[in-house]
């Protein structure tokens, strides 16, 4: 008789955070076309939240019941939903612009009198901003996405200014109703026992297929092995005048790297190709044009 299959066992040793601005208003009732509908590597508007300390993600579902009781049972005879929650908490660890504003509930804004001087408002009756919440993890190749499409910070822990820790944003988020859902989990898992875990074959695009010379475009790439070197092989009518900056594959093996060309590229069509860990993907071609003159 088996008692259970140690390879559905599942870890969370990798995983990222990302919110974006809750985009309620474009989305028609009952759909969630805005939100990921697949585990792609996330573009903007959504912004990683970065580290998040050793204690991870807690994500806890709830419901609260109310029993029904009836003159013929010592017994309730059913449990009516008196309410739901889906609550995500975390503790991020670096101080950026997106993790303190996310914490202090205020935008930074530029003093228009000493550049580089920024100034948050904490107002006495602060609004609380709704947000689009997105939390990855994984281990190996399953990987596991849970969307909230409208949630708000009902919680903030304290900041410990010390000498020896850093400095953490200890943060509650509560998901609100979003077109009759608190929010949807994703995965390549195997969950149908098969054996197998769906993959998706390496991937990469160009932001853009022409760039002036002196001009630059975004290379993206989803799906190759993960935490490895890239290697950007480009060629074209001018060697060494299309370069690549160095990437480096991060834990869902996404990669990134800006494509920039020399003010004196040969015009034309130059073919882009990436290659990690013996998986390739072409990005595409990306044709050159004659500076415009100002």
């Amino acid at each position: 008789m088996s008692v259970g299959n140690p390879h559905k066992i599942r870890f969370a040793p990798k995983g990222q955070l990302f919110v974006a601005p809750a985009s309620v208003s474009s989305v028609a009732p009952g759909t969630i076309a805005a939100l990921p509908v697949g585990l792609d590597q996330l573009g903007a508007p959504y912004q990683a939240l970065g580290y998040v300390d050793e204690s991870g993600v807690t994500i806890t579902p709830s419901i609260e019941t109310e029993p029904v009781n009836v003159w013929q049972s010592a017994v309730p005879v059913l449990y009516t939903v008196k309410s739901a929650a889906f609550q995500i908490k975390a503790t991020l660890m670096e101080t950026s612009r997106v993790t303190t504003e996310l914490f202090f509930g205020a935008p930074w804004v530029e003093s228009r009198e000493t550049p580089g001087l920024y100034r948050l408002d904490l107002k006495s009756s602060p609004n609380i901003t709704e947000i689009t919440l997105v939390v990855d993890w994984g281990q190996g190749d399953v990987r596991y996405r849970c969307v909230i499409g409208r949630a708000m910070i009902s919680d903030r822990g304290a900041i410990q200014l010390q000498r020896v820790e850093n400095g953490r944003y200890e943060l509650t988020i509560n998901a609100l109703d979003y077109a009759g859902g608190l929010g949807y989990v994703l995965t390549n898992d195997d969950l149908d026992d098969s054996g197998s875990v769906i993959t998706e074959p390496a991937a990469a695009h160009l932001s853009g297929n022409t760039a002036e010379q002196g001009g630059s475009v975004t290379l993206t790439g989803d799906h190759f092995p993960v935490n490895t070197a890239a290697v950007i092989a480009i060629t074209g009518p001018s060697e060494g005048k299309v370069t690549a900056a160095l990437a480096t594959t991060d834990a869902f093996g996404n990669v990134t790297s800006v494509i920039t060309v020399a003010a004196d590229a040969i015009e034309g069509a130059y073919v882009i190709k990436v290659t990690v860990g013996g998986v390739e993907a072409q990005a595409g071609s990306l044709t050159v044009t004659t500076k415009s003159p100002i």
